[in-house]
């Protein structure tokens, strides 16, 4: 149950971290994967934040901040899965 409460929340990240380990650091999507990744993480530690200092102001329903992973997540996915399509289709033509 545990884990599939981290791959909803943090599960679009295996897709920059399968690509950079099966091409070797070498592909051509490398760097907006590295940018997209970096974004991810960057968006999870804000929302982190909010619920630490919700937390911290005494709000007793801090913990329903939590369910702002999940958007980040799906965007994040969502930007992965584009890059993919648009560099899949160049290498293409």
């Amino acid at each position: 149950m545990i884990f599939i409460g981290i791959l909803m929340y943090f599960g679009a990240l295996i897709i920059p971290v399968g690509y950079l380990m099966s091409t070797r650091w070498r592909g051509a999507a490398k760097r907006l994967m590295i940018i997209g990744a970096g974004l991810q993480i960057f968006s999870s530690l804000a929302v982190w934040a909010f619920v630490y200092f919700s937390w911290r102001a005494g709000y007793t329903d801090a913990y329903y901040g939590w369910a702002l992973l999940l958007p980040v997540n799906i965007v994040g996915l969502l930007y992965f899965l584009t890059v993919l399509f648009i560099y899949a289709r160049k290498s293409r033509e």
